[in-house]
């Protein structure tokens, strides 16, 4: 009986050591994003997104799907078909807001060029209510 039972254990402490093989996705797993869009449009660069005020930001890619203030920052989230682009915004000695930094991800969270997403979301902007 004893050995049956430490077979079992053993068995048992074996089953353990199994590890699932399935897909994994991370901001930081340095995976390269995906682009793939029903509506690519034109990429917009990073350098002509920069500086651009609520307004601009308003005309060239619709309404934002989220609006997060955490003075004196502020993230604009837009959505398209492939990916997703956050806008930071600033807000520096009661200036108005403006957009410093953007980045994108596809559909699985991994990084993609910011511009070809800014690309895709101004040609598929939503509208501004």
């Amino acid at each position: 009986m004893k050995k049956a039972f430490g077979a079992l254990a053993f068995i048992l402490l074996l089953g353990g050591c199994v590890t699932d093989s399935s897909p994994q996705y991370s901001l930081a797993g340095g995976e390269k994003g995906v682009f793939t869009s029903r509506n690519p449009g034109t990429p917009i660069p990073l350098d002509r997104i920069k500086g651009m005020d609520e307004q601009q930001l308003a005309t060239t890619f619709g309404a934002a799907a989220l609006d997060r203030k955490d003075e004196p920052a502020r993230v604009l989230r837009y959505q398209s078909d492939a990916c997703t682009l956050f806008v930071s915004l600033y807000r520096r000695n009661g200036a108005p807001w403006r957009a410093e930094f953007a980045d994108a991800y596809d559909t699985h969270l991994r990084p993609l060029p910011p511009d070809q997403c800014a690309g895709s979301v101004a040609a598929q902007k939503r509208r501004v209510a």
